[in-house]
Order: structure tokens, then C-alpha cells, then sequence
């Protein structure tokens, strides 16, 4: 039996006020996609091509943010932000070349849970070890302190699907049984959504009998694209072979999804499990580097601090919780997922977390601003959102200002007719920074992320 705690959360569930709930504990899981550009979700309505019927479902069952932010417009940085709830410049993982795993003194969300009696499992992509370290200290003739390889178990996590393409190193193999003497790598021919939704249902099944964490990171619609059957069949075959890769990829995850949701069902778990589904950065573009992903109508790509960049699906369902088929306009972000989670677990006095727990801003009648302001660092780009007004500095000297709500949105730069506004911005954004590792602001110019800009942005 479950251990019963009683939350006090006010939350809007079918037409009536809960001021005092007594449950369960409340499972939380986190589905994480990759290279997922914002077009490519049912839900979104803006492109026709795109089939994900379950997570249609699942906007139609929760909430739909339209304006979900991760904390980079790329890998590792994005990860690392979500599974501490911290921005990750605080400790020095700002981009895929920071060099260095996910330090062991920062607390995830895993580890913050266990303290509340939670089970944990991560599933599919890691990529926050870096196991190039202990070399490059060694060229650098630097003492090497971390471990060679930070990987899920170092970080909290009890079990363990670390993988992206067909093969696992892991605790269990995909029927459920633990190996022996520990870890084991497990080669799986299926495409690699199928048997990461596989992974994921069978430990729901192991621990429908305690509250429990689950981080499933699919690695789609990332490259290398596939054409997964019977997914790409149903494909419209008058598009690029790219996109209906991505198409398919994007439906094969999809399909796992829903089983993933009917696992719950069938454990009854449904009504007592919070699900986040949100993309880690937003589709690259480039000639060479495409996914067949689509960002639009939103500016810009992957690598960007546009929201093309870092605005992405982003769902969470709840079912007799949250309200259902709500569509949620106000600014939130991926940092966000810690401290409603810690929240949810009855932890206190949780320090040092970045985000904000949404629950109590989901109610019927609460329309008060989440984010007063959203602040991003990546490379040579530093970016200030406070809604409706994003300022964006990229290197030394290039400065955008936009208004988001406006249906131009990040194609007119309005950094000469509103210089009050940008200066005020910058302000809060060089403060900002001052809480953070070096370098100050402005940071040194990055030719790609100049070429990034002039290709898709007026000055």
C-alpha cells in the first residue's frame, strides 16, 4: 500500500474546488523528446502531415502550454536543467562542449525524491557524462576529481535504460527481470522508441505498488532518421524523405506513448500519475543537419535562444487533477518539472531550485503570472524573456529586441524603436549573469552563431 500523505493543493478538478486532498503520493513521470520542433505535435494544429494521436489524447486529458520553454536550444545544457530544475550555468554545463559530466554535488530530482520514499528509472538518452574528461585533464595537466563516467545510478536513479539507439546498458532486460550481479548491456534489433516505451511500461509494472519517478527520454526525431515500419508507410509520400522520417519516428514514439498511458490504466494508476511531455530543443534546420522536424510558425532553429530554439511541445496530464483539454498561454519552463515534483512529494524547504511548482497556478481562477522573467546563457547568446518582451544579445555587439505576441514576432527587431525597454532588459539580464560562473557579459563573438542569425533575422 501506498504511503498516504495529505496535500493541500486547491486544484481545479471537474468543476468543483479541492481544498484538503488526502492520496497517494503521486507518481511523476517525464517524457523527454529530441530535436523536436514545435509544429510537430497534433495538438498544435499547424501542420497537417503530423499523426500523434495519443499525445492529442493527452492534450485533450491535461494542459497544452504554448509557451514552454527549455532552459538551451540544445542537448546537454537543456538535460541538465531539467533533471536538477537549476539553470545549469550555475554549474557550468552551458553547451554540449562544456566538458565536463553532471557534477555529483548537484541534487536531482531522483535524489530529492528518495528522500520521500520514491523509486526512480531512467529510460533511453543520458548525455550528461562526458567520458572524454579525464583525458582532456590530463592534457590539460589537471588533476581529474570526478568519476570517469557520470552516469543514471551515480545521480539517484535505482534502475536504469541508458541508451539511444539498439542497444541498453541496464538493470533489467524488457520482461522485467533483474540481472544478476548488476548492470547488463542488451542488444535490441526494433527501432529504438519501441523498445524504450517497452522499458518504461515494464517498470511502471514493477512499482505500481509505490509512488515512483520516471525519466523517459526518447531519442526521436534526432538523427540519425530511420524509416520505421509500419510508420513510414503511412507517410504522405509526396514529402522529402526527411520528413517522413521524422514523421515516422515522431509516430512510432507516439504509439509507445499510448501504451504507456494504457499500462497505467490497466495498473490503475492512471488518476494518481502526473505526466510531463516536453521537447529538449527545437528542430535543426541546416542544410545537412535537418530532421525533418518543422519549428513553425516560430523564428529561427536549433542553436538559437529564438523560440524556435528552446520553445517546444509541452503537455502535462493528470486525469481528475489537472483540468482537462486546457490551453495554457502564460510563459512556463522546464525547470518548472522539479519543484512541482518536489512539491507533490510533501518535501520542504527544497533550496536552490530555479523553478516553479504550477499546480496552484492551474487552478480555475488563478490568472496570475508564473514567470516574472526567463533568463538563458548558450555559447556567445545570452536572452531575457519578460513577457510579452524577449531581448536577445548575441556576442559583443548584436542586440534583437521582440515582442512574442505580435504576429511578426521574432522577425522585426525592435531594439531602435523601444531603447528604454531594451536597456531595462539588459539590466535584469547582466544581474543576472552576475550570479553565475564567468565570463561576464557580453560574451565573445561565435561565427556560427552569427551565421545562425543573419540567416534567419533582420537587424
Amino acid at each position: 500500500m501506498k504511503t498516504q500523505v495529505s496535500l493541500a493543493l486547491s486544484i481545479f478538478v471537474t468543476g468543483s474546488m479541492l481544498n484538503a486532498k488526502t492520496i497517494s503520493k503521486p507518481n511523476i513521470i517525464v517524457i523527454y523528446t529530441d530535436d523536436h520542433g514545435w509544429a510537430d505535435l497534433g495538438a498544435q494544429g499547424v501542420n497537417g502531415d503530423i499523426r500523434t494521436p495519443n499525445l492529442d489524447k493527452m492534450a485533450a486529458d491535461g494542459v497544452r502550454f504554448t509557451h514552454g520553454y527549455t532552459t538551451a536550444p540544445q542537448s546537454v545544457p537543456s538535460r541538465a536543467g531539467l533533471i536538477t530544475g537549476r539553470y545549469q550555468s550555475r554549474f557550468d554545463m552551458e553547451d554540449n562542449t562544456c566538458g565536463r559530466a553532471l557534477p555529483l554535488e548537484e541534487l536531482t530530482i531522483p535524489e530529492r525524491l528518495k528522500e520521500a520514499g520514491y523509486v526512480s528509472c531512467q529510460v533511453g538518452k543520458w548525455h550528461l557524462d562526458d567520458p572524454d574528461s579525464e583525458k582532456k585533464a590530463m592534457l590539460a595537466g589537471k588533476v581529474y576529481v570526478q568519476p570517469y563516467s557520470s552516469q543514471p545510478k551515480d545521480h539517484g536513479f535505482d534502475e536504469y535504460y541508458n541508451g539511444q539507439m539498439n542497444s541498453y546498458i541496464g538493470t533489467h532486460d524488457l520482461q522485467g527481470n533483474k540481472f544478476a550481479g548488476g548492470e547488463q548491456k542488451v542488444n535490441d534489433p526494433r527501432f529504438r522508441c519501441v523498445w524504450q516505451a517497452d522499458a518504461a511500461s515494464q517498470f511502471v509494472k514493477r512499482h505500481a505498488k509505490e509512488p515512483f519517478f520516471l525519466y523517459l527520454a526518447f531519442f526521436a526525431p534526432h538523427v540519425p532518421l530511420e524509416s520505421p515500419e509500419p510508420w513510414f508507410s503511412q507517410t504522405p509520400s509526396n514529402l522529402p524523405l526527411e520528413r517522413r522520417q521524422a514523421l515516422a519516428m515522431i509516430a512510432a514514439m507516439d504509439e509507445g506513448i499510448g501504451k504507456l498511458r494504457e499500462t497505467l490504466r490497466a495498473e490503475g494508476l492512471d488518476k494518481n500519475t502526473l505526466i510531463f511531455f516536453i521537447g529538449d530543443n527545437g528542430a535543426p534546420l541546416r542544410k545537412g543537419a535537418w530532421d525533418g522536424s518543422i519549428n513553425l510558425p516560430l523564428i529561427g532553429e536549433k542553436g538559437m535562444l529564438t523560440d524556435a530554439g528552446m520553445r517546444t511541445p509541452f503537455l502535462a496530464v493528470w486525469p481528475g487533477t489537472l483540468p482537462a483539454g486546457k490551453v495554457e498561454n502564460r510563459v512556463v519552463s522546464s525547470l518548472d518539472v522539479a519543484a512541482t515534483a518536489v512539491s507533490l512529494a510533501g518535501l520542504k524547504n527544497q533550496k536552490n531550485l530555479d523553478g516553479i511548482n504550477l499546480l496552484p497556478f492551474l487552478q480555475k481562477n488563478n490568472q496570475k503570472t508564473i514567470h516574472k522573467e526567463l533568463y538563458w546563457r548558450w555559447r556567445s547568446q545570452a536572452a531575457i524573456l519578460k513577457y510579452p518582451y524577449k531581448l536577445i544579445l548575441v556576442g559583443p555587439e548584436d542586440k534583437y529586441l521582440f515582442d512574442i505576441t505580435k504576429p511578426e514576432g521574432e522577425l522585426t527587431n525592435l531594439i531602435i524603436q523601444q531603447p528604454k525597454m531594451a536597456e531595462k532588459l539588459e539590466k535584469k539580464l547582466i544581474s543576472w549573469n552576475k550570479t553565475l560562473p564567468p565570463p561576464p557579459l557580453p560574451r565573445k563573438r561565435n561565427a556560427d552563431d552569427e551565421k545562425f542569425f543573419n540567416s534567419h533575422l533582420k537587424k
